[in-house]
């Protein structure tokens, strides 16, 4: 029993916590992040990167999900830089600020990354119905059918839009910059509305329209609750610290 424990790996760990205990810590962390200091950033940022090297590379994400999302924080940091400069602000003070700006929206992008890729479509659809049923009552279980659909949408999304670009790249090598964001987006948009008719078969097919079907049943209850629970517990220490 021990030896089969010990073989264990963090994503496989990662993988069979309870998704309620997952999906309660990403809401905790979520406002934490966001009011740390410059020092608690970057510890939070260097251990969700962490988790993100291990748990994205092998999902349906994959590692391009990871530099697309590096891409959009350094623009936003860079541009949140230029703002500040133009405004009167000391180029060290704006540096630093969108510095630290942009690693807390990198840790928040990484500890959505890990939440996704280690909790299935279903698995966070029935956590989402376990917390909102004593507010929405039977109903609950169509707010975890929306997430389930957003959440399997996200890798089909990136798998597509990698598959544009390279067409893009091969086909319009020639294609003015300025025209590129328009045509990259219009054909994402009909790519993904083509498979929307697959998406809502495959639904009614498994019988996941019925409310039978989000009945919350978890087979490991409250599995990775002292560990997230700790990080949780680090964080609001780091936050105080600061403050």
């Amino acid at each position: 029993m021990n030896q089969n424990a010990a073989r264990v790996s963090p994503r496989q760990y990662l993988d069979g916590m309870d998704p309620r205990v997952k999906l309660a810590t990403a809401l905790c962390l979520g406002p934490v992040v966001w009011r740390l200091g410059p020092a608690g950033t970057a510890a939070l940022t260097l251990f969700f990167a962490a988790g993100t090297i291990i748990a994205v590379p092998r999902s349906g994400y994959g590692s391009g999900a990871v530099r697309g999302n590096a891409v959009f924080v350094a623009l936003w940091a860079t541009a949140k830089c230029l703002f500040d400069i133009w405004s009167g602000m000391a180029v060290t003070t704006a540096v630093f600020e969108s510095a630290v700006f942009g690693a807390k929206l990198l840790t928040l992008i990484f500890l959505g990354l890990v939440l996704a890729a280690t909790t299935s479509p279903r698995q966070m659809g029935a956590a989402l119905s376990w917390a909102l049923t004593p507010a929405l009552g039977h109903r609950a279980w169509k707010a975890a059918l929306a997430l389930a659909l957003l959440v399997h949408n996200l890798p089909l999304a990136w798998t597509a839009g990698a598959a544009i670009r390279r067409a893009m790249r091969l086909r319009c090598p020639d294609l003015p910059f300025a025209r590129k964001p328009a045509l990259f987006a219009t054909a994402l948009l009909r790519t993904m509305s083509l498979t929307a008719y697959d998406r809502t078969m495959a639904v009614a097919a498994r019988n996941l329209d019925r409310p039978e079907a989000w009945r919350p049943v978890f087979a490991h209850p409250w599995r990775g609750a002292p560990p997230c629970f700790l990080t949780v517990g680090l964080a609001i220490g780091l936050l105080y610290l600061e403050f």
